[in-house]
């Protein structure tokens, strides 16, 4: 029987306190009015406008386990990358051991770890609307946003994919007739020097006005390469938005939006071998530091056209998002981590092109029956190349060569994949009295892709010796497979509207993430096999309440999610080729409570605390061989990864009001992580490192304002303590060998920023 935790017992106590207390805050509305005038002067906390559902609300009406994180904010709490935004919002998480191109999202447990060029992620990512696919897509710079939204659970019945797991949607800061911009400047540790900045107004009055937004970051590694006596982990960022906003007549305006982004590093977030190595027992130096023969290197490339039209019929409104975008990631990196030629040096190629096409018709939305429909077409073209090569030389004792018959001396593993997806989607909400609403959503998917891969594997029969093909079934040659998948989707949500400062909401979801290939080979053709796609029944209770005069929202939700054919990456190591296979099949249970504070006590104090529980299981999940059905593994019983019990964050903003002018805002924050596991089969202790503790991180800032807030000066300190902690950790090798990936150690940093 489940025993509930403290933190779970008092996300519970929650709901019932607020339960007991309705009468309550019904008695204090109505004493309230009365007090209208001597009240208005109380500090109180600013609506949050969102677009959650597609249509204009505030944050506390969405009967959406949702949550937003206003622009200002992002620059208040120097927020940088999207896994910084995520630490007041409960049950997610971004983390980057790939490095800033890649965040891994977990939203309620439910994520991936498969880093397949071709992988769906469970969780949407989108930029103004815009569905964005390729795995490396969601890891831009945050800069000149009106808002990022994230909404937790099963998405499709308002958005334009699929996804079992939620939506993150980050909304760029539109351009107005209004002129204004703001430019930074910002220095801190390893070197790092930021500039950014927009501006923004009309080039036609009342007709035609357009913003610009840059961004550029360049900062040293947080490691040392000692082989060469060069830093590891290098990023050099810069990207650019280019938006015009038309208004063609009356009822018809015009977006487009035309971005690019470079990103430039070495050594993704810093790979760290761990344990004894190779016939001279090597070992890494302690520390950050990093040993390796070969430098590591990648880059990104983004570039994308939107055009959104926003056509007003009447009453109702036809809204149109055409997109294209080419994403190119390549990299080169040390297979082996290790100053020897052993595994060689891998690289890699993946070039995306993405086109998409949305039509939504609302019904007016201050109606009884309020509707919106509309159809999604999504098509790309990947390109992926992986090869994996070793130079002749000896073996790291200098008494052999690394050359011997049988070893896999050059790998090459190429493919054209191609996704086309159709869907058609509605949502309809109809109020039964001022109080009950109830609404549907339902979604038809067509899936199809297709791929064509081959696979080259070479080896040398003695040292130096030519290159030939490596003997074996199915070893080298290629291979084409097609699937098409269907699949119906719903959610349903009734809600009730106790007072006006108390709504409670149900919400029955049902979801769907695309099926797939596992291009994770191995050793040969045969391993390219079909991923079926997951299903999820998501059945949730939520409350968003406003208490003392709307100076504290109290938002809570508990959910219990039933998972199937979940889609799972396990990791092998085979002839020293690292390989993340993606099956499924697997079955799981979610429990999960989540709490989000956010008070306004005085006009100088503000407080916000977000507390999640999460309890997930693997019911069932063996390892089944395709080829011979043996069962290879059984670990049922498992946590899901990424996904740590119990975390809870407290921040605090305080005002000081200066007697020259202007004021002083102290900021900061803390939050605690419990125990989560970085693999879904290796959960024991024997492969302690590769899971991470509880920890608690601590970050905090001082920000002067000038007295007309043109001017603000920030210093922050992210990472207090200095605390070491690992954002992954994976096998690299034989029993006792892994690689880690740490989170960012103590950074300190100033920023100056001009707004007109």
């Amino acid at each position: 029987m489940h025993t509930l935790n403290p933190i779970s017992r008092s996300l519970w106590l929650t709901l019932a306190l607020a339960g007991g207390t309705f009468n309550e805050v019904s008695l204090a509305a109505e004493n309230t009015d009365n007090e209208a005038a001597n009240t208005s002067s109380e500090p109180v906390l600013k609506a949050v406008t969102v677009t959650a559902q597609h249509r204009e609300e505030t944050l506390q009406e969405v009967p959406v386990a949702v949550s937003a994180v206003q622009g200002s904010n992002l620059i208040a709490d120097g927020a940088r990358n999207l896994r910084d935004i995520t630490t007041f919002i409960p049950n997610v998480s971004a983390k980057n051991p790939d490095g800033d191109a890649r965040p891994r999202w977990y939203i309620r447990g439910l994520g991936t770890g498969d880093t397949g060029a071709a992988t769906v992620f469970p969780v949407g990512i989108y930029a103004d609307d815009v569905y964005l696919n390729a795995p490396i897509a969601g890891g831009g710079p945050l800069f000149d946003l009106e808002r990022i939204e994230v909404l937790r659970g099963p998405q499709g019945t308002l958005y334009g994919k699929n996804t079992t797991a939620g939506a993150v949607n980050i909304i760029s800061k539109k351009p107005t007739f209004d002129t204004d911009g703001f430019a930074t400047l910002g220095i801190g540790s390893r070197n790092d020097r930021i500039l950014t900045g927009a501006i923004g107004g009309a080039l036609v009055e009342d007709r035609l006005a357009a913003r610009v937004s840059l961004y550029s970051e360049e900062r040293d590694g947080f490691q040392n390469n000692r082989f060469d006596d060069s830093t590891y982990g290098d990023v050099n960022k810069k990207a650019i938005r280019l938006q015009f906003l038309a208004k063609l007549n009356p009822d018809l305006d015009a977006l487009l939006k035309i971005h690019s982004r470079e990103y430039k590093g070495d050594g993704a977030n810093g790979t760290l071998p761990i344990g004894r190595y190779y016939n001279v027992g090597y070992q890494r130096p302690s520390g950050r530091n990093v040993d390796q023969n070969v430098d590591d290197d990648s880059r990104l490339d983004h570039d994308g056209t939107s055009l959104t039209l926003n056509w007003h019929l009447g009453d109702y409104t036809l809204t149109s998002i055409s997109a294209y975008d080419y994403i190119r990631g390549r990299s080169t990196s040390d297979a082996d981590y290790t100053p020897y030629e052993v595994n060689g040096t891998s690289y890699s190629d993946n070039a995306y092109r993405q086109y998409s096409q949305e039509i939504r018709l609302a019904s007016p939305q201050q109606e009884t029956l309020r509707w919106l429909a509309g159809a999604h077409y999504f098509h790309e073209d990947l390109d992926s190349n992986g090869s994996r090569i070793i130079t002749p030389g000896t073996t790291p004792n200098g008494t052999g060569s690394n050359q011997t018959g049988g070893v896999t001396d050059v790998r090459n593993l190429n493919y054209t994949h191609k996704t086309d997806s159709y869907a058609l989607f509605g949502n309809l909400t109809y109020d039964f009295t001022d109080n009950f609403s109830v609404t549907g959503g339902l979604r038809w998917t067509q899936e199809k892709k297709d791929i064509d891969l081959d696979l080259t594997q070479l080896t040398r029969a003695t040292a130096n010796g030519p290159l030939i093909p490596l003997a074996g079934t199915a070893t080298n040659g290629n291979r084409q497979e097609d699937k098409t998948w269907e699949a119906w989707t719903y959610d349903l949500t009734p809600e009730y509207r106790i007072n006006d400062n108390v709504r409670v909401f149900l919400r029955y979801a049902h979801g769907f993430r695309s099926g797939g290939f596992n291009t994770g080979l191995s050793t040969s053709l045969s391993q390219l096999t079909t991923v079926d796609p997951e299903q999820l029944d998501a059945y949730e209770l939520g409350l968003k309440s406003e208490w003392f005069n709307h100076r504290l929202t109290a938002n809570a939700n508990v959910f219990y999610y039933d998972y199937s054919d979940i889609q799972v990456n396990l990791l092998t190591v085979n002839n020293g080729v690292l390989t993340t296979a993606l099956t499924n099949g697997a079955k799981g249970k979610v429990k999960g409570a989540e709490l989000e504070l956010e008070g306004q006590p005085t006009d100088y104090l503000h407080l916000r605390a977000a507390v999640s529980f999460l309890d997930t299981e693997y019911t069932d999940f063996k390892n089944i061989n395709p080829t011979t059905g043996a069962v290879t593994g059984d670990y049922s019983g498992n946590s899901f990864v990424r996904s740590p019990r119990n975390v809870v964050s407290l921040g605090a903003d305080y005002t000081f009001p200066l007697a020259i002018g202007g004021k002083l805002v102290a900021s900061g924050d803390v939050s605690y992580r419990d125990k989560e596991y970085f693999l879904a089969d290796r959960q024991s202790s024997a492969d302690k490192l590769l899971s991470q503790p509880h920890y608690t991180l601590a970050n905090t800032r001082l920000t002067w304002y000038s007295p007309d807030e043109k001017l603000s000066v920030t210093g922050f300190i992210d990472n207090v303590t200095d605390r070491r902690y690992q954002v992954h950790g994976r096998p690299n090798g034989t029993a006792g060998q892994y690689v880690v990936t740490y989170g960012d150690p103590r950074t300190v940093g100033l920023s100056v920023t001009s707004r007109f």
